[in-house]
């Protein structure tokens, strides 16, 4: 503040005769500089997109078919797979997008990979992205992105945010895929967020 003081002090005050040189009009450019110097200082970070990759590690869900979990790889078996992976995202994060990578067998598998907000107390979840890995071909790369469609009723954009941005005071996080067929292949999981003063939602799917 002191430098800011000091250039607003060198600003010559005007007076009637004098002429008005280049000096004046440097003095207060280099004032309007300072403050728009400590202006953006004091303004809230930009958001950042981070993208944290997951290793498939999938526990099986209690009745559910396991998976084959090797290192790096989590593989259907013949009566499918149903697992799930916990997921540590920063408090105020804003999840924009799952990504599924993987392989489909000759004959495609039906399933689903699903990322779940479930409340700190109890195991009742929300659906917020779901993927259908049917669509994958060998190799896949699936995103997807938060769906206000997938709860009933629909959300509205502003709880449809709320669902979207973390909050590990309230909620737990978790990645569901579960297929009916053998031979599907998990490879990574990967949750895109963003975080700072300006994270937005993704647009809600409507379909």
């Amino acid at each position: 503040m002191g430098n800011l003081t000091t250039l607003i002090n060198a600003i010559p005050n005007a007076q009637d005769g004098y002429i008005i040189t280049a000096y004046y009009h440097n003095t207060i450019r280099n004032a309007l500089v300072a403050i728009a110097n400590q202006l953006g200082a004091a303004a809230p970070p930009a958001a950042q997109s981070i993208t944290k990759t997951i290793q498939p590690n999938l526990l099986t869900v209690a009745g559910g078919a396991a998976w084959a979990v090797s290192l790096g790889v989590a593989t259907s078996g013949a009566s499918g797979g149903n697992g799930y992976v916990s997921l540590d995202l920063p408090d105020g994060a804003v999840i924009q997008q799952l990504v599924v990578m993987g392989a489909q067998p000759a004959t495609a598998v039906k399933g689903f990979a699903s990322l779940l907000v479930l409340p700190l107390g109890g195991t009742t979840a929300q659906t917020l992205i779901q993927i259908d890995l049917s669509t994958g071909g060998n190799p896949f790369t699936l995103p997807g992105t938060p769906n206000a469609q997938l709860s009933a009723p629909p959300l509205s954009a502003s709880a449809l945010l709320n669902l979207q941005t973390v909050q590990n005071s309230q909620f737990k996080y978790a990645i569901q895929a579960e297929v009916l067929g053998t031979a599907l292949t998990i490879n990574a999981f990967q949750v895109v967020y963003t975080t700072g003063g300006g994270s937005a939602p993704a647009p809600p799917q409507t379909s």
